[in-house]
């Protein structure tokens, strides 16, 4: 072999001489494909002539190859080997130009690639952080893995935020879902997680964030899933979220099905303090209310995906989503001042909601690599009954009950179509539309019709070049909205997004992003109809809110080191017009609340995140952001004599994963924020924490104990204080614990046989009630 190579290398010199070029490029992700393998073998007996490695930019160069015919391997881990046939001429040099990469999901043992792989990365577009042995066996569900990302956060009910905002969408292999579907996704099935910060004009202009789960390539066909179960050790302290899945690969069809439920009951002690000033002098109002927590869900999803061939892919998904939310106890009030008054009362809570989705999604795949097309038409409903009775039990002072009842109904349509082709090797093009009818109501009210339709266009380019990644685009959006037989209002948006990545070095990067987006008012926000709470207090809604702006700016430095991560940045945020709760005192001297557009809210401040390793056995994700918040009042809020604001304020989160032998697993989840400032109110909440043990028997079955909030014996998980120039109000809504709560847990999953992929679809989530309990 050795004297073959030498005879080869000693025979170019004698000959003519030319080189061989080329660049390699990811087929999926379109990037370049860094370090890669590449050799030049002999055609006839499969010599080796020479090799080299791609180099940062995926670009490759060897020379002097005399004249002849050549087998070109190019090999690199993660990607599929291709082998291309050469014939060198005299008559020019061979510039074979881009070759694309199919990437290869290679199977092996999990606690092999735990070892190796890099805990996170980033890009012009995104944060991919990579799902490892640890984060699965201390994981569940699809959002128990969400947990352990740096700058998601879940809190007690399952609701997730990025980076402290819930205004986000969620994605399973690009296709829009929810929390409820991530609640009933196995935890086994995600590869890695990618995390974006400042979404670009392709996705909603309501949305602060993406989060994309993108799942592991090969799974079974058959029947195949999993069932999850927690039982709590209390009556008194209910909180479990069992979730079953199902699947059944055939041939070119996949039919699914799943569930997932939540269920928690506590008692919850939710507190007011108020104080008003009026020419009598100072009245003081203290109310208390002892109620139990009955919250439920259940939510099923089903649909099927049908693969008519390799370029044209069919599927329809759906779900039916009863649930309720209800707190029912006692209230009382005691007020103190120029009239001395005492009022108690039963509270009766009635609440029955059912939404339901439904969705058809076609792609196709052109020839030509990276072209593709997508359309999608979904509708969506939402109806429900909300009831409160309060009934009085102290006649003398007040002796008519009150009942509060909103009957809302959603209908929406959405009709999407999305376009991907690349222009050149280096530029890449996105374009689609986008049309939302929808109609809210209350059923209660006749008065109450609200119509919206947004109609939208966008426009992306992605440019990749050496060191720099450039992405920009443009929204446009025009939506019409108003209330039947009053008003119409008609909004023109543009909404440009810009990104700019440069790397350092290969494990260095250093990125600019720019984003302008709008964010509409939802149901609660806009209806009118005026609820009371109790004698001293009312509130409604405002059908004539604005809908907000917002402005972006991130400058992000990231670095990984060994197989760790951290990220650092700095940002501004500003919303325009900002959609916030109006409380004075009108007059009759009660408490009333309304909503309005206040004025502009400022942050900015520096942000840190990271996923490291800091043991063999022990892994840590720490997030923190610390940031000053000042705000800037509109004429409105200046009649109300509300002042500007600021406040530094914080928001600080970490997950912890310690291994044992025997497939034992422990960890720990702990998030905080800081009393947060509006244009009126602060508003705050007590420390999140849980702790967790599991242990996995043959990578089948899992059993665990988990403890939320243990040796607290109280949860403040909402609280407010508001002040104006004659009244100050402070409220909390506390959860009674015992010492050391509980649940167990249990997960048992099988397979039959390896398992297709499956096309996740598209969905609207479009329902945004007011916050009841946790």
């Amino acid at each position: 072999m050795v004297v073959a190579i030498v005879i080869s290398l000693s025979t170019l010199h004698a000959q003519q001489k030319q080189f061989i070029k080329g660049v390699l490029i990811d087929k999926k992700s379109n990037q370049a494909v860094s370090y890669a393998n590449v050799a030049l073998y002999d055609a006839t007996d499969s010599t080796l002539i020479t090799g080299t490695i791609s180099n940062f930019d995926g670009e490759f160069y060897m020379s002097p190859i005399v004249n002849g015919g050549y087998s070109l391997i190019i090999s690199v881990m993660g990607y599929e080997s291709v082998t291309k046939k050469i014939d060198v001429t005299n008559k020019s040099n061979c510039n074979i130009g881009v070759i694309l990469l199919q990437e290869r999901v290679i199977n092996l043992d999990e606690a092999v690639i735990v070892g190796e792989r890099i805990k996170a990365k980033s890009d012009v577009d995104k944060t991919t952080f990579y799902i490892n042995k640890k984060m699965c066996d201390a994981s569940n569900t699809g959002a128990d893995i969400l947990k352990h990302i740096p700058g998601i956060q879940v809190d007690i009910m399952q609701n997730i935020s990025l980076e402290g905002s819930q205004n986000i969408i969620i994605l399973v292999e690009g296709k829009e879902r929810d929390r409820n579907f991530m609640s009933q996704l196995n935890a086994k099935q995600i590869d890695k997680v990618e995390v974006i910060s400042t979404p670009d004009s392709k996705y909603d202009a309501s949305v602060t964030g993406i989060i994309n789960i993108i799942l592991k390539k090969e799974r079974d066909f058959g029947v195949n899933g999993y069932i999850y179960a927690e039982i709590p050790s209390s009556k008194s302290e209910v909180y479990i979220f069992p979730t079953y899945s199902l699947n059944y690969d055939f041939k070119k069809f996949n039919l699914y099905t799943s569930y997932n439920g939540e269920l928690s009951y506590f008692d919850i002690h939710e507190s007011q303090n108020r104080k008003f000033r009026d020419n009598t002098g100072t009245t003081e109002i203290i109310s208390n209310q002892y109620v139990k927590q009955k919250n439920w869900s259940h939510r099923f999803h089903y649909g099927f995906d049908y693969f008519l061939n390799k370029k044209n892919q069919f599927n329809f998904y759906a779900f039916y989503n009863p649930y309720s939310r209800e707190h029912d106890g006692n209230m009382e009030m005691q007020v103190t001042g120029s009239n001395d008054e005492y009022w108690l009362t039963q509270k009766e809570d009635t609440d029955i909601n059912y939404s339901a989705f439904y969705s058809l999604y076609y792609k196709h795949i052109f020839n030509k690599p990276g072209r593709e097309i997508a359309f999608d038409l979904s509708y969506y409903n939402f109806k429900a009954e909300n009831t409160i009775n309060y009934n009085n039990e102290n006649i003398a002072c007040y002796s008519n009950n009150q009942t509060n009842i909103v009957k809302p109904k959603q209908n929406s349509i959405s009709i999407k179509i999305d376009y991907t082709s690349p222009i050149t090797k280096k530029l890449k093009f996105n374009t689609g539309v986008k049309t939302k009818l929808q109609v809210l109501q209350d059923r209660h009210s006749d008065e109450f019709k609200y119509d919206e339709n947004i109609f939208a266009a966008y426009g992306t380019f992605n440019y990749n070049v050496a060191k720099f990644n450039l992405s920009m685009g443009l929204r446009t959006e025009n939506s019409m909205s108003g209330l039947s037989n009053s008003f119409n209002n008609t909004v023109v948006a543009l909404l440009p997004h810009a990104a700019i990545n440069y790397k350092l070095t290969p494990r260095q990067n250093l990125k600019l992003s720019y984003r302008r987006s709008i964010s509409h008012p939802h149901f609660y926000q806009l209806n009118p109809y005026t609820s009371i709470d109790d004698p001293y207090t009312v509130r409604s809604g405002n059908p004539n809110l604005k809908p907000e702006f917002r402005h972006n700016i991130i400058v992000d430095y990231s670095v990984r080191f060994g197989n760790n991560y951290i990220s650092s940045r700095l940002f501004y945020n500003k919303v325009a017009n900002a959609i916030n709760n109006l409380t004075f005192i009108n007059d009759t001297n009660v408490f009333e609340t309304r909503v309005y557009n206040l004025g502009d809210i400022h942050q900015y401040g520096i942000q840190l995140s990271g996923a490291l390793k800091l043991h063999k056995t022990f892994a840590f994700n720490p997030y923190l952001k610390l940031f000053n918040i000042y705000t800037e009042r509109n004429n409105l809020a200046g009649q109300y004599n509300i002042e500007n604001r600021h406040k530094i304020a914080f928001e600080s989160g970490f997950s912890a994963i310690v291994t044992f032998k025997n497939d034992i697993t422990a960890s720990i989840l702990f998030q905080y924020k800081s009393p947060k400032n509006d244009i009126q109110s602060t508003s705050f909440n007590d420390a999140l924490y849980f702790l967790s043990l599991e242990k996995t028997f043959k990578q089948k079955f899992k059993v665990g104990i988990i403890s939320g909030l243990p040796f607290a014996k109280s949860f403040t998980y909402q609280g407010a204080e508001t002040e104006g120039v004659d009244f100050y109000s402070h409220s909390e809504g506390n959860i009674n614990m015992s010492f050391f709560p509980i649940w167990f847990k249990i997960k048992y999953q099988f397979n039959s046989g390896k398992m297709g992929n499956k096309i996740n679809r598209t969905k609207e989530i479009i329902e945004d009630m007011p916050k009841k309990g946790f």
